[in-house]
């Protein structure tokens, strides 16, 4: 069935079985070129059986109070690399998503995945005891921390559009968007994007030092021990090194093998 079809039909059952057959279509990288639900073709895909995996689809559909089209949008960012976390970790909402949509086997890809960062967390983490938070939390069953986790994604303006039905019904992330905005907590897209690749850079860099760090004690307790046993072994190996970073020369070189005696 082509996709004005899948999204014009009134059998809700049926709709969500197709909607998970274009999940099925989702690209490989190799096989298969788009993400079926992102792609402008009316092209067709197949429904998926009605058995116990869609039984599970339902009962988490009505335990977070949401439409079926929102299922298949968080699971396609959940697929596609597309979820944000919170200290390096998903939310419990995602956690079970996952559980839920494990047995389809569908492809995940890195499609839609973003480098994290934690802009804006703690001003969403300073909120979420605020009524307008615990009532949308209330309404669709969610911890905390789904909440700050989609906050940072819309903030992020990370919630790509799917080619499904427009369900007025869905007012899940309309409803997320008012709270942010109300707090005024969204900045123009150039800033964020920006932010992205500060905080990226800051990160590599903070790793690299720990690395560095890592293995400083150890490799100095050994040069030490070279130098009490052959100096000029260990002024040679030592020039080599700085000499790769052009930092050689004969007093830097006894300043820094006597600074570590």
């Amino acid at each position: 069935m082509k996709k004005s079809e899948i999204n014009k039909l009134d059998d809700k059952d049926l709709q969500l079985r197709y909607y998970l057959g274009g999940l099925k279509l989702i690209s490989d990288g190799k096989t298969q070129l788009c993400n079926y639900w992102t792609c402008d073709i009316n092209c067709s895909c197949s429904d998926v059986p009605d058995d116990e995996r869609i039984i599970e689809v339902k009962k988490f559909i009505n335990k977070h109070n949401i439409t079926n089209e929102r299922f298949i949008k968080l699971s396609y960012w959940f697929l596609t690399g597309a979820i944000m976390k919170y200290k390096g970790m998903y939310s419990p909402l995602f956690i079970e998503l996952e559980k839920v949509i494990e047995p389809f086997g569908f492809t995940h890809n890195k499609y839609g995945e973003i480098p994290d960062n934690d802009f804006r967390e703690k001003e969403l983490e300073n909120i979420v005891n605020d009524f307008s938070v615990k009532e949308y939390c209330s309404k669709y069953q969610l911890d905390v921390t789904d909440f700050i986790i989609l906050a940072k994604m819309s903030i992020n303006y990370h919630f790509h559009r799917l080619q499904v039905a427009e369900n007025p019904d869905d007012t899940f992330s309309h409803e997320l968007c008012n709270i942010i905005n109300n707090y005024g907590l969204y900045v123009p897209r150039e800033y964020i994007e920006e932010y992205r690749k500060e905080f990226k850079n800051h990160q590599e860099i903070t790793q690299l030092l720990i690395d560095t760090r890592a293995v400083q004690k150890n490799y100095l307790e050994l040069l030490k021990k070279l130098q009490e046993k052959d100096p000029n072994l260990a002024t040679e190996m030592i020039s080599k090194e700085l000499n790769e970073l052009g930092l050689n020369s004969e007093k830097y070189i006894r300043k820094l093998i006597f600074k570590n005696q």
